[in-house]
Protein backbone atom coordinates (compact mmCIF):
# COMPACT_ATOMS: atom_id res chain seq x y z
CA UNK A 1 0.00 0.00 0.00
CA UNK A 2 1.09 3.33 -0.73
CA UNK A 3 0.78 5.49 2.09
CA UNK A 4 0.08 9.21 1.47
CA UNK A 5 3.03 11.75 2.29
CA UNK A 6 1.45 13.14 5.78
CA UNK A 7 1.16 9.68 7.67
CA UNK A 8 2.62 9.10 11.07
CA UNK A 9 4.08 5.96 9.82
CA UNK A 10 5.19 7.42 6.16
CA UNK A 11 9.41 7.92 5.30
CA UNK A 12 10.37 11.14 6.74
CA UNK A 13 10.41 14.30 5.04
CA UNK A 14 7.48 16.14 3.51
CA UNK A 15 6.56 16.32 0.34
CA UNK A 16 7.35 18.71 -2.13
CA UNK A 17 5.87 21.75 -1.82
CA UNK A 18 3.95 20.94 2.07
CA UNK A 19 5.37 23.28 4.87
CA UNK A 20 7.28 21.57 6.98
CA UNK A 21 5.29 22.43 9.80
CA UNK A 22 1.68 21.82 8.23
CA UNK A 23 2.84 18.28 8.12
CA UNK A 24 4.22 17.99 11.37
CA UNK A 25 0.92 18.81 12.84
CA UNK A 26 -1.23 16.78 10.52
CA UNK A 27 0.85 13.40 11.45
CA UNK A 28 0.66 14.39 15.08
CA UNK A 29 -2.84 15.13 15.41
CA UNK A 30 -5.16 12.75 16.86
CA UNK A 31 -8.85 11.97 15.64
CA UNK A 32 -10.75 14.73 15.13
CA UNK A 33 -13.22 13.14 18.00
CA UNK A 34 -10.33 13.63 20.57
CA UNK A 35 -9.56 17.10 19.53
CA UNK A 36 -13.47 17.94 20.19
CA UNK A 37 -13.37 16.23 23.61
CA UNK A 38 -10.02 18.22 24.19
CA UNK A 39 -11.33 21.49 23.68
CA UNK A 40 -14.68 20.94 25.44
CA UNK A 41 -12.85 20.30 28.79
CA UNK A 42 -10.41 23.65 28.10
CA UNK A 43 -13.54 25.54 27.43
CA UNK A 44 -15.20 24.91 30.21
CA UNK A 45 -11.87 25.06 32.23
CA UNK A 46 -12.07 28.89 30.98
CA UNK A 47 -16.01 29.17 32.15
CA UNK A 48 -15.15 28.42 35.58
CA UNK A 49 -12.28 30.30 35.74
CA UNK A 50 -13.27 33.84 33.81
CA UNK A 51 -16.94 35.35 34.16
CA UNK A 52 -16.51 37.14 30.71
CA UNK A 53 -17.06 35.15 28.15
CA UNK A 54 -15.03 38.00 25.96
CA UNK A 55 -11.94 37.70 28.16
CA UNK A 56 -11.79 33.68 27.91
CA UNK A 57 -9.47 31.73 25.27
CA UNK A 58 -10.71 28.81 24.63
CA UNK A 59 -14.57 28.17 23.42
CA UNK A 60 -16.86 25.46 21.95
CA UNK A 61 -20.05 26.76 20.52
CA UNK A 62 -22.36 23.79 19.47
CA UNK A 63 -24.84 26.31 17.89
CA UNK A 64 -22.30 28.02 15.63
CA UNK A 65 -24.39 26.52 12.32
CA UNK A 66 -27.07 23.71 11.16
CA UNK A 67 -25.07 20.58 11.87
CA UNK A 68 -21.57 22.35 12.93
CA UNK A 69 -19.47 23.18 15.93
CA UNK A 70 -16.88 25.29 16.29
CA UNK A 71 -14.12 25.60 18.43
CA UNK A 72 -11.58 28.20 18.69
CA UNK A 73 -8.85 29.98 20.57
CA UNK A 74 -7.98 33.50 20.95
CA UNK A 75 -5.28 34.37 23.18
CA UNK A 76 -6.42 38.45 22.76
CA UNK A 77 -2.49 39.27 21.23
CA UNK A 78 -3.93 38.47 17.79
CA UNK A 79 -3.12 34.60 17.44
CA UNK A 80 -5.53 32.14 17.27
CA UNK A 81 -7.02 29.03 15.69
CA UNK A 82 -10.23 27.15 15.24
CA UNK A 83 -11.49 23.94 14.60
CA UNK A 84 -15.16 23.50 12.23
CA UNK A 85 -16.33 19.57 12.35
CA UNK A 86 -19.16 19.53 10.24
CA UNK A 87 -21.32 16.28 8.62
CA UNK A 88 -18.82 15.80 6.50
CA UNK A 89 -15.04 16.37 8.18
CA UNK A 90 -13.51 18.55 10.31
CA UNK A 91 -11.38 22.12 8.97
CA UNK A 92 -8.70 23.20 11.58
CA UNK A 93 -6.90 26.30 10.92
CA UNK A 94 -4.10 28.27 12.67
CA UNK A 95 -3.06 32.04 12.44
CA UNK A 96 0.19 32.87 14.30
CA UNK A 97 -0.14 36.92 13.87
CA UNK A 98 4.49 37.22 13.73
CA UNK A 99 4.35 33.83 11.18
CA UNK A 100 6.00 34.89 7.64
CA UNK A 101 2.77 32.61 5.90
CA UNK A 102 0.68 35.64 7.11
CA UNK A 103 -1.30 36.56 3.98
CA UNK A 104 -0.20 40.14 5.03
CA UNK A 105 3.27 39.56 5.43
CA UNK A 106 3.08 38.11 1.49
CA UNK A 107 -0.65 37.36 -0.02
CA UNK A 108 -0.91 33.83 -0.12
CA UNK A 109 0.02 32.90 -4.04
CA UNK A 110 -2.04 29.43 -4.38
CA UNK A 111 -5.59 29.05 -4.86
CA UNK A 112 -5.46 26.70 -1.44
CA UNK A 113 -8.97 26.45 -1.25
CA UNK A 114 -9.59 24.51 -4.41
CA UNK A 115 -7.12 22.02 -2.66
CA UNK A 116 -10.08 21.27 0.54
CA UNK A 117 -12.70 19.05 -0.25
CA UNK A 118 -16.11 20.76 -1.85
CA UNK A 119 -17.88 20.24 1.52
CA UNK A 120 -15.11 21.83 3.93
CA UNK A 121 -14.91 24.59 2.08
CA UNK A 122 -17.36 26.97 3.33
CA UNK A 123 -15.85 26.28 6.98
CA UNK A 124 -12.76 26.79 5.49
CA UNK A 125 -13.66 30.27 3.70
CA UNK A 126 -15.77 31.61 6.55
CA UNK A 127 -15.87 35.15 6.59
CA UNK A 128 -15.24 35.20 10.74
CA UNK A 129 -12.19 34.05 10.08
CA UNK A 130 -11.05 36.97 7.96
CA UNK A 131 -9.43 40.51 8.55
CA UNK A 132 -9.53 42.92 5.60
CA UNK A 133 -10.63 40.55 3.47
CA UNK A 134 -7.46 37.98 3.89
CA UNK A 135 -7.93 34.90 5.34
CA UNK A 136 -6.49 34.77 9.02
CA UNK A 137 -4.77 31.31 8.19
CA UNK A 138 -0.85 30.58 8.31
CA UNK A 139 -1.27 26.70 9.18
CA UNK A 140 -4.24 24.55 8.09
CA UNK A 141 -4.78 20.95 7.70
CA UNK A 142 -8.77 19.20 6.95
CA UNK A 143 -9.43 15.55 7.67
CA UNK A 144 -13.12 13.73 6.07
CA UNK A 145 -14.93 11.80 8.61
CA UNK A 146 -13.74 8.47 6.45
CA UNK A 147 -10.19 9.60 6.21
CA UNK A 148 -7.53 7.60 8.90
CA UNK A 149 -5.36 10.75 8.51
CA UNK A 150 -5.09 14.13 8.97
CA UNK A 151 -4.32 16.16 5.27
CA UNK A 152 -1.55 19.64 5.51
CA UNK A 153 -2.77 22.29 3.23
CA UNK A 154 -0.09 24.51 1.11
CA UNK A 155 -0.93 28.13 1.15
CA UNK A 156 2.12 29.35 -0.52
CA UNK A 157 4.63 28.49 -3.51
CA UNK A 158 6.86 30.91 -2.59
CA UNK A 159 8.66 30.05 0.96
CA UNK A 160 10.98 27.88 2.13
CA UNK A 161 9.80 24.95 3.65
CA UNK A 162 10.79 25.09 7.08
CA UNK A 163 9.19 28.75 7.65
CA UNK A 164 7.17 29.38 10.79
CA UNK A 165 3.80 28.91 10.63
CA UNK A 166 2.73 28.62 14.37
CA UNK A 167 2.13 24.53 14.07
CA UNK A 168 4.33 23.92 16.44
CA UNK A 169 3.23 25.97 19.26
CA UNK A 170 -0.11 27.85 18.43
CA UNK A 171 -1.96 23.78 19.22
CA UNK A 172 -0.21 23.16 22.57
CA UNK A 173 -3.24 23.00 24.70
CA UNK A 174 -4.78 20.92 22.29
CA UNK A 175 -2.30 18.10 22.18
CA UNK A 176 -0.99 18.94 26.27
CA UNK A 177 -1.64 16.89 29.07
CA UNK A 178 -3.19 17.88 32.55
CA UNK A 179 -0.02 18.90 34.60
CA UNK A 180 0.75 21.13 31.57
CA UNK A 181 -2.45 22.94 31.31
CA UNK A 182 -2.55 23.30 35.37
CA UNK A 183 0.65 25.45 35.10
CA UNK A 184 -0.61 27.36 32.22
CA UNK A 185 -3.78 28.18 34.08
CA UNK A 186 -1.56 29.20 37.72
CA UNK A 187 0.98 31.18 35.96
CA UNK A 188 -2.03 32.76 33.70
CA UNK A 189 -4.42 33.62 36.25
CA UNK A 190 -2.27 33.57 39.21
CA UNK A 191 -4.26 30.90 40.80
CA UNK A 192 -3.39 27.46 42.16
CA UNK A 193 -4.99 24.62 40.67
CA UNK A 194 -4.77 21.10 41.20
CA UNK A 195 -3.79 18.84 38.68
CA UNK A 196 -6.06 16.06 39.20
CA UNK A 197 -9.15 18.72 38.86
CA UNK A 198 -8.25 19.64 35.62
CA UNK A 199 -8.05 16.01 34.62
CA UNK A 200 -11.53 15.64 35.83
CA UNK A 201 -12.82 18.37 33.74
CA UNK A 202 -10.70 17.46 30.63
CA UNK A 203 -11.56 13.79 31.13
CA UNK A 204 -15.45 15.42 30.47
CA UNK A 205 -16.35 14.03 34.16
CA UNK A 206 -19.53 15.44 35.38
CA UNK A 207 -18.95 18.80 37.19
CA UNK A 208 -19.93 19.39 40.76
CA UNK A 209 -20.23 22.33 43.27
CA UNK A 210 -17.22 21.26 45.03
CA UNK A 211 -15.32 20.81 41.85
CA UNK A 212 -16.18 24.22 40.69
CA UNK A 213 -15.57 25.99 43.98
CA UNK A 214 -12.13 24.31 44.54
CA UNK A 215 -11.06 25.83 40.93
CA UNK A 216 -12.50 29.11 41.48
CA UNK A 217 -14.47 30.08 45.07
CA UNK A 218 -16.48 32.74 43.29
CA UNK A 219 -18.19 30.57 40.93
CA UNK A 220 -21.20 28.01 41.46
CA UNK A 221 -22.28 25.41 39.13
CA UNK A 222 -25.77 27.30 38.28
CA UNK A 223 -23.47 30.08 36.89
CA UNK A 224 -22.46 27.82 34.31
CA UNK A 225 -25.61 26.17 33.34
CA UNK A 226 -25.74 28.18 30.17
CA UNK A 227 -21.96 28.17 29.30
CA UNK A 228 -21.88 23.70 29.70
CA UNK A 229 -24.76 23.81 27.81
CA UNK A 230 -23.43 25.78 24.89
CA UNK A 231 -19.96 24.34 24.75
CA UNK A 232 -21.98 20.53 24.72
CA UNK A 233 -19.65 19.29 28.35
CA UNK A 234 -21.62 16.15 28.99
CA UNK A 235 -23.16 14.49 32.27
CA UNK A 236 -25.58 16.31 35.07
CA UNK A 237 -24.73 20.01 36.03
Amino acid sequence: MRWPPWRRDAPAGPPAGLPDGAVRLARRLPDPETLRARARGLAVLDAVLIEDPDSRTFDVDTRWAADEELASMDDGSGNAWSMTSTPAGVWLRGFDHESPMSPWGDEHDLDWLAAVPGPLRPAAAEPAFTGDGLPLVTVACWRLHDDEDWHPVQLRSSVAADTPDGSDWLFAELEGDDASHAARLEEIHEVEVDPRDVGHVLALRPLSEELVRRLNPDRRLVDLAEDVARIGYPGPT
